[in-house]
């Protein structure tokens, strides 16, 4: 999309915004009493509304004081709710149109409103609106088609769609959503439905520049999580994308394959040295110095058998066949001239493999390979002395061989990739990409096939045909403080995932449903105090609410801090603190296993001594130590429970409270998994007001920019090797106040593997020079 087509597209957005919040705000007041200063009218004078509408009143009413709890003025409240439905009407439309692009839809529902062929099909099938039509009230009938279109779509792209959104009863009228869809279906735009990115721009646009320059002018700092949101909506370009995707998750497949894949070719922007060499991962142990001699940590010189087992040449030879190395061993003959210079060194290294192997389970001596041995030895021994010169060259050393460990092999069902200040998902959609291609070659015959795999799907047209599903429910992790970015990067992961359906062929009834997504909203739990007692109170053992008691405490900044937030350590101590008392009461535990929980013998002799404290957990009704596992599920279904049962009119109120307290549950369940990849574009600048004296106490050496603190936190997430690629603000790399982010993190915990300083104008409209770089952590 180029620089003039976003421009239509931004002016397109900002109208629609304008229209759409102007629309919601004067139904809202006119019609049911809730004005834009935040008071809402006795409900004696809303006489004029049906007793349907006067429901739907006391759910906006209660949506609003939902809001309110979680720290906002009525005024402001009022304005988020305002907010919050024009842009879920306009991302819905929006989506329609992406939909109807993809051909996911049977037929049109917005390009031609109430001309639209899939609502004239469904008057067809709904007699009472056809009734509503023919009596003139079309548009009535047009509200109820998109409602039921929604209803279509909410079990797959649930946040957007979803059924207790108070968009759903809440629309603009017929001028102003004719007027809308004229600028949506203008022909200006054709061209953007059919782009998986659009729908991010779409999503920076809802904000104007000048809100964010408003904004920044009254405060330093973000003053709550909106402001956090906005001020930092900068879409990252596709280029930077790959260049950070390329590097990283391109990189881990490239290393566990021995840099035999098709993502060496795909990934234009992977960085690769001239000579590089995957030495083997699977039995380092005994071959540790013959390594550490390669890349420079000792002096001794392997034997060529040790040299040639640092390498796993079946990697590139690709078989076990001795008849299909013919070109190897005559290549082997050449050698033995007495000149290796022309030979990049990974080959080399494949030839004293393929000897070795020769050597043991055959003969080779018809090809002379005795006379080749000291020959390859010579050449090898020469490079590895010429890459520990001090007074090389930059072409010198980038034309040196480089040694590089493999990766054991993963089923990629268990690959994680986090983006953990996610907004629309534009980072994971490109990992989808190559993701498609790692499922289809981990499922290929020959050394790198993955069993586990090729077990679960006995053809490659099952495996194909769920692909997609096992991308957005296994791979792709996203957080974000801002609900309407996971509505956004949620729709993304959607339509990109149909999209793929499409082209592996596979016809739409055939497709699995996605039914889980693992992108989610850092945000603070519920804030009504009194359906937290009342929901706790019902909770049996009483440790459950003690439990849930404690997440809603630590969870009050989330919205604020984002995965900043360290909720898994928060957690990990109240836990520990309860199987304490729990293991005193019941003696040594034992998991499913039968295996002692936790601690070791004298730990468990130490509990068992000391005094009980007040204020610990009580443990009373536990009976087994299952239960440590299964109290995260115990909570969220009393939460279900809770959510559909009636009590005093509050049903809609507990449906929200129920809503917001499992997402935040979602929240911490992904804060305690572990990534290989963490890619990001975070926020940078100064901490929000709230939350700034917890990043000062839990970041100390990346305190002072968000974005230093997020790289931090990025790689704690990460296991060991794993690779994080972030852009950022470049300042890092000199400023003095960034020194212990340099020295301790970027050179002690991870190693930069390659940076790209980007400079100005990166960022669409953000004046901050950039830097893109990637990490591999060392623990």
């Amino acid at each position: 999309m180029d620089k003039g087509v976003r421009n239509i597209l931004r002016n397109t957005v900002t109208h629609c915004r304008r229209l759409l919040e102007d629309a919601v705000g004067n139904v809202l007041e006119g019609r049911f009493g809730m004005h834009r200063d935040g008071t809402v009218e006795d409900a004696a004078r809303m006489g004029h509304l049906s007793a349907e509408d006067q429901s739907f009143r006391e759910q906006l009413i209660a949506h609003l004081r939902h809001i309110e709890v979680g720290g906002y003025k009525p005024q402001d409240a009022m304005s988020q709710l305002v907010r919050e439905i024009a842009f879920t009407h306009l991302n819905r439309l929006c989506a329609y149109k992406m939909l109807e692009q993809r051909k996911l839809l049977r037929y049109d529902v917005v390009s031609r409103g109430l001309n639209s062929k899939g609502f004239i099909f469904y008057l067809a099938d709904h007699p009472e609106d056809e009734a509503l039509y023919n009596g003139g009230e079309q548009y009535t009938a047009y509200r109820h088609f998109l409602e039921w279109q929604g209803s279509q779509l909410s079990a797959q792209i649930g946040v957007l769609f979803s059924p207790h959104d108070p968009a759903n009863r809440l629309f603009p009228t017929q001028l102003e959503l004719n007027q809308v869809l004229d600028l949506l279906n203008s022909p200006e735009l054709a061209g953007v439905w059919g782009e998986d990115e659009t729908i991010g721009w779409v999503y920076q646009y809802f904000t104007p520049k000048e809100l964010r320059d408003q904004v920044r002018k009254e405060s330093a700092a973000p003053r709550n999580s909106y402001e956090l949101a906005f001020r930092n909506q900068f879409f990252t370009p596709r280029y930077v994308v790959e260049f950070l995707v390329d590097n990283t998750l391109g990189r881990t497949w490239y290393e566990m394959r021995g840099g035999v894949t098709r993502l060496a070719e795909r990934c234009r922007y992977m960085v690769r040295r001239y000579d590089e060499v995957i030495l083997d991962s699977v039995e380092p142990d005994n071959l540790k110095e013959a390594i550490a001699w390669l890349q420079g940590k000792s002096d001794r010189v392997p034997s060529y058998a040790e040299l040639g087992h640092t390498v796993n040449g079946y990697h590139r030879l690709g078989t076990h066949d001795d008849t299909d190395f013919r070109e190897q061993w005559e290549e082997i003959a050449r050698l033995r001239e007495g000149d290796a210079s022309g030979v990049k060194t990974q080959s080399l290294l494949d030839l004293l493999f393929l000897i070795c192997r020769a050597e043991r389970f055959g003969d080779a001596s018809g090809y002379g390979h005795d006379a080749a041995i000291p020959v390859i030895m010579r050449e090898v021994e020469r490079r590895v002395a010429e890459t520990r010169k001090e007074d090389r060259s930059q072409e010198e050393m980038l034309r040196q061989p480089s040694f590089v460990m493999g990766r054991e092999m993963k089923d990629p069902r268990d690959i994680k990739i986090l983006d953990p200040a996610c907004g629309s998902g534009h980072f994971l959609l490109y990992c989808f990409d190559l993701l498609t291609t790692i499922y289809e070659e981990a499922y290929e015959e020959g050394q790198f096939a993955v069993e586990e795999l090729r077990r679960a799907y006995p053809t490659r047209e099952e495996l194909r045909r769920d692909i997609p599903r096992l991308i957005v429910e296994h791979n792709l992790h996203g957080v974000d403080i801002d609900l309407r970015a996971v509505q956004i990067a949620q729709l993304a992961l959607y339509l990109r995932a149909q999209r793929a359906f499409s082209e592996y062929g596979v016809e739409a009834a055939r497709r699995p449903k996605i039914s889980r997504s693992n992108i989610v909203c850092a945000e603070p739990m519920p804030g009504e105090r009194d359906m937290l007692d009342e929901f706790t109170r019902q909770l049996d053992p009483p440790l459950l609410g003690q439990f849930v008691r404690v997440v809603f405490d630590k969870m009050r900044l989330a919205g604020e801090a984002g995965t900043l937030l360290k909720i898994e350590e928060e957690l990990k101590e109240a836990i520990a603190t309860a199987k304490k008392e729990w293991v005193r009461l019941q003696g040594p535990a034992t998991d499913r296993r039968g295996n002692a929980m936790m601690f070791t013998n004298e730990e468990l002799a130490s509990i068992s001594t000391q005094p009980r404290q007040p204020g610990l957990f009580d443990v009373s009704g536990i009976s087994d130590a299952q239960f440590w596992d299964d109290a995260e599920e115990r909570v969220l279904a009393a939460l279900a429970d809770y959510a559909n049962t009636a009590g005093n009119g509050e049903t809609y109120r507990r449906t929200l409270f129920a809503e917001d307290a499992a997402q935040g549950f979602a929240f911490v369940d992904l804060c305690q998994k572990r990534f290989d990849v963490a890619l990001m574009n975070p926020p940078f600048g100064s901490a929000s007001l709230r939350s700034k004296a917890y990043i000062e106490k839990c970041f100390p050496r990346t305190k002072n920019d968000v974005y230093a603190a997020f790289v931090e936190r990025g790689l704690n997430m990460l296991h060991r090797r794993g690779m994080l690629g972030a852009i950022t603000s470049r300042t890092g790399f000199f400023l003095s106040s960034f020194q212990k982010w340099r020295e301790e993190i970027i050179l002690k915990e991870a190693r930069p593997t390659v940076v790209a300083d980007l400079g100005m104008g990166v960022l669409d409209t953000a004046m901050v020079e950039t830097a893109a770089y990637c990490l591999e952590v060392v623990r």
